[in-house]
């Protein structure tokens, strides 16, 4: 069954889609446009594995086959606000070898029914590498930046602070249903509760320089 909090983090999913619309209708930079597009879709993939839960259908399949889309927009994401020639060479290449990777695992590994771990860890580990890169180019850079208006920052903090903690729970996840039931669940209240934080981040990402483009 469907628990309030999952009615919550898709509802505040919707509400940052819906902020990052309002936010097009000032200038926004294509990086923007393109994470306003993943938000759209992550709405719609919510609201369909709630209600294949209700139908009782499982949504393994849907989640692992968005977790290829997913990950890849971040990375390009990051491809295009990181300046660093060395790390966008290493981003570029991730863009190549991780749908080959998720092909691999998916296809050959667990299948595309089962959990599939090894994407999480992987797809995990770079968009926090990016995050941390981001904020390093940020706090490196020769001339201060007003953070909170800074739209990548907050979107930034959001990520570092979901998958920091998604890693390992969704790393484990087979291992955990499979041994520790009750805690597996315990752990999935605390992980929709960080949905729900990253979620706010990006609402407040994408009308944080509303005001002042107004004015």
């Amino acid at each position: 069954m469907c628990s309030v909090l999952t009615y919550l983090y898709t509802a505040v999913i919707g509400v940052s889609f819906l902020s990052s619309l309002i936010r097009s209708r000032l200038d926004m930079p294509f990086h923007l446009k393109l994470f306003s597009l993943l938000l759209g879709l992550t709405f719609f993939v919510e609201c369909t594995a709630v209600w294949m839960m209700k139908t009782h259908h499982s949504n393994v399949g849907l989640y692992n086959s968005f977790m290829l889309i997913e990950f890849w927009v971040y990375g390009y994401y990051y491809y295009q606000i990181i300046h660093v020639r060395r790390i966008k060479n290493i981003i570029q290449g991730y863009l190549w070898i991780f749908p080959i990777f998720w092909t691999i695992v998916v296809f050959g590994i667990f299948g595309w029914k089962n959990w599939n771990s090894y994407v999480v860890i992987a797809g995990s580990l770079c968009v926090i590498s990016f995050s941390v890169v981001y904020y390093y180019q940020l706090f490196a850079a020769p001339d201060p930046i007003p953070l909170g208006r800074l739209p990548e920052f907050w979107i930034a903090t959001g990520l570092i602070l979901f998958y920091s903690c998604n890693l390992p729970y969704m790393g484990m996840l087979n291992f955990l249903v499979n041994n520790y039931l009750v805690l597996a669940e315990k752990l999935l209240t605390v992980l929709r509760i960080l949905i729900i934080i990253m979620y706010s981040l990006f609402t407040y990402a994408f009308l944080c320089r509303i005001n002042t483009k107004r004015s």
